[in-house]
């Protein structure tokens, strides 16, 4: 885990464990505490002349703490104490020095900076990173910054001396961004491009030629025997069964294509005769044309990198063999669908495409649902379902209708959308629509077709141009949209199926397992993967990161996540095979994946409906069981509540909605905008608005009774009912606008470092 202090550009560096993390949070508060000195000259000078003990402390406690090295100058670092008090380097005269020469660094760095490739931490992108700019950019300076003048660390206290320290800090903060700016010219445009670390284990030798990827430059790139890079081998992309997917994105493609390309490989490969299974792209929305665009152009090919803290590979995938985008041929598309050579339908369409209300029914005001039950009978009265589906219940209902008629027989409908037992949610609303149409099919599905449920974990981000330029410099493969993904995989099903599946499991059994029961698996990932996605989101963007690696390196932000999983964590029974402690220190390092570069505005889309589908029943469930719930805090959390309301354990679930409703309001207390993507923006951003209003007319009872409906926005009327967590939630967002989330952040850090120390 990349801890405060630690620098991932340094050789040799070794990720620390989860409980290190301990030792640097107390060295950041001896680290404030001596920037305090030398934040207040006055009473730094006094202190430093009243007690020579106290001042080879201070100073001594200074020079060994790395995020100083930026502004203590280097004599003041190799000087004794009393060597800079004979140079009368204390009080305004040593503060004022530590600026000169810290300006004199920044100088040179920004500099060495404008002849540099783009890179992170002082390291080359692409080319520089591997050598071939070696010659062009020369080293950065010693002591490279970890962090840029806007990265979100917390605001110095103001000390208390006669000094406009705020008024300072403008100055300086003005004065470092003229020295990035080149004399008379223009402000630079912020840049967009990721920067990576690089990584170890990412192919050395640059290969000779970047190809495009199609069928005919296989064999090429197969001769070039470009280390790390995978590549499917000539004839093995043929099936007798097909699974059509509906919504082609990058989780899909980073599980269950992946697995099933692993597994026609490895049937290729050791001659296996029987059934071998390929994959039909299937698109129903308008934006699914450049899915399909870019897949048709590379004989549906696609390259999935992996880059993690173990491992960098490439790996070219073929398991899809055909992508149908219905809206240009919705007959021919049905057609296709309906053959009897189709035993899966699966779907990745995230859970605002599932069309629920906040009661968990479909619901049937939403435009495009009811445009399809409208238009169900003008077809043949319904006999041969819709003409062009416009949802995937319509889309499904229409090919089984047709299969039923032709007497084809059912298929297995198989949901990867992270959702708590997605294919039990996936059959509900699937025979809600079926019934709303055609009661005879809405029978026949009951008893025919599976719905299993399954539980997918592999963090993938979205594909950005800088994963385009990696894959070509690195492994020499121009892919119009390839898929970046963690190693880490796990992929849990239920074993559920009417028309047979692909042994996936044989292809990777230590990442996929076939079971009877997936929600103990489903409840795990869920609660403490994607709730502490959606916590992370909000509480970090609040404190100005963009990255998911960079806010895990803030320690304000790290010790919140830990006790929020540690909060949830009691919501979850026993998982069989899975120390729950362990997952949650594994999901700690995950996130700290510096080679992937997940953006943090992707974790924040869909904040109301990730909010329910992870935490709605955990959060009933956990008020309804509240005894056993108390065992369970005695038994597995460090959490130790501070007032009233935290007798429930809810602290940091109430923190995390409050500070989503902070951001819901759209803009943070600077003023800065926030692009809030949520189905639910237009009803939730007025009560959010109410919920922090600042003017005397918003009581206090206003802005709670706002709080309430927010809640009940989300959660429905049993949550906004529980009154202490209203209350818990409503307190947190007071604080969140009197002060900042930095501030509360920081406070709730060192109150548990008060407890742990206690102990």
């Amino acid at each position: 885990i990349m801890t405060p202090g630690m620098r991932p550009s340094e050789p040799g560096m070794t990720p620390s464990s989860i409980e290190s993390d301990l030792g640097d949070l107390l060295e950041k508060e001896a680290r404030e505490e001596a920037l305090e000195m030398l934040r207040d000259p006055i009473a730094g000078e006094s202190m430093l002349k009243s007690s020579s003990q106290a001042s080879t402390f201070s100073l001594e406690r200074a020079k060994a703490l790395s995020a100083l090295d930026l502004t203590l100058p280097k004599q003041m670092v190799n000087a004794s104490s009393e060597e800079c008090e004979a140079k009368g380097l204390v009080g305004y005269q040593a503060l004022h020095f530590a600026r000169e020469e810290s300006a004199k660094y920044r100088q040179a760095y920004s500099n060495w900076r404008r002849g540099a490739a783009h890179g992170a931490r002082g390291e080359g992108k692409f080319k520089g990173a591997r050598g071939e700019g070696a010659a062009a950019s020369a080293a950065p300076p010693a002591q490279a910054p970890l962090l840029s003048p806007k990265s979100g660390m917390k605001k110095s206290q103001t000390a208390k001396s006669d000094v406009d320290l705020e008024a300072l800090r403008r100055r300086e903060q003005k004065k470092m961004t003229r020295l990035d700016e080149e004399p008379g010219s223009a402000p630079p445009p912020e840049q967009s491009w990721l920067k990576f670390a690089f990584n170890p284990f990412s192919e050395k030798d640059l290969p000779r030629s970047t190809l495009p990827l199609c069928e005919a430059n296989l064999p090429k790139m197969l001769a070039a025997n470009t280390a790390n890079l995978s590549l499917p081998a000539v004839g093995s992309r043929t099936a007798t069964s097909y699974i059509a997917h509906v919504g082609v994105g990058g989780f899909h493609r980073s599980h269950l294509a992946f697995v099933t390309d692993v597994l026609s490989q490895m049937q290729h490969a050791n001659g296996a005769e029987g059934e071998r299974w390929g994959i039909l792209g299937v698109g129903l929305m308008p934006w699914d044309r450049k899915i399909n665009d870019a897949l048709k152009k590379q004989d549906c090919l696609y390259t999935l990198l992996l880059r993690g803290n173990s491992k960098a590979e490439a790996r070219v995938i073929g398991a899809i063999h055909d992508f149908l985008f219905v809206p240009d041929n919705p007959e021919a598309s049905l057609e296709r669908l309906c053959q009897p050579s189709i035993k899966i339908m699966s779907l990745t369409v995230t859970e605002k495409g599932y069309y629920r209300n906040v009661d968990g029914e479909l619901d049937t005001s939403n435009a495009l649902v009811k445009e399809d039950i409208e238009q169900w009978a003008q077809l043949d009265g319904g006999a041969r379902g819709l003409q062009q589906p416009k949802t995937v219940f319509g889309l499904i209902c229409t090919v089984l209708q047709r299969r039923r008629a032709a007497g084809h027989g059912p298929l297995t409908v198989l949901s990867c959308d992270n959702m708590p037992m997605n294919g039990s949610v996936c059959r509900a609303v699937t025979l809600q629509f079926a019934r709303a149409v055609d009661a005879g099919l809405a029978k026949w599905m009951e008893g025919a077709v599976p719905f299993p449920n399954s539980m997918v974990d592999r963090i993938t981000p979205a594909t950005e141009p800088e994963h385009r330029a990696l894959l070509r410099e690195e492994y020499g493969v121009d892919d119009e949209w390839p898929v970046i993904a963690e190693p880490f995989l796990q992929w849990v099903i239920e074993d559920s199926f009417c028309a047979g599946r692909p042994q996936w499991q044989l292809a990777l059994p230590a990442d996929v397992l076939i079971t009877s029961n997936v929600e103990p698996y489903e409840l795990m990932k869920l609660r403490l993967l994607n709730s502490s996605h959606s916590a992370l989101s909000y509480t970090a963007i609040l404190c100005k990161h963009r990255f998911v690696d960079d806010a895990l390196a803030d320690p304000d932000i790290f010790a919140f996540l830990r006790a929020y999983m540690s909060e949830v964590v009691k919501t979850i029974s026993e998982v069989q095979g899975v120390n729950l402690a362990d997952y949650q220190r594994t999901l700690l390092e995950r996130f700290s994946n510096t080679y992937i570069k997940d953006k943090l505005s992707r974790l924040a889309q869909d904040g109301s409906q990730k909010f329910m589908n992870t935490l709605q029943d955990a959060l009933i469930g956990y008020r309804a069981q509240t005894a056993l719930m108390q065992q369970m805090v005695a038994r597995s959390s460090w959490i130790q509540p501070r007032h009233g309301n935290t007798i429930d354990g809810t602290e940091m679930v109430a923190l995390a909605l409050a500070a989503f409703m902070q951001y819901t309001v759209g803009h943070d207390a600077d003023g800065e905008p926030f692009v809030l993507e949520d189905p639910l923006a237009e009803v939730l951003r007025p009560i959010a608005c109410r919920a922090f209003a600042s003017d005397e007319a918003a009581d206090a009872t206003t802005r709670l009774d706002a709080t309430r409906s927010f809640i009940r926005t989300i959660f429905g009327d049993e949550v906004a009912g529980w009154e202490a967590f209203v209350k818990n939630v409503f307190s947190h967002a007071e604080q969140l606008q009197s002060t900042s989330c930095r501030e509360v952040l920081c406070a709730f850090r060192h109150s548990q470092l008060r407890v742990l120390r206690a102990e």
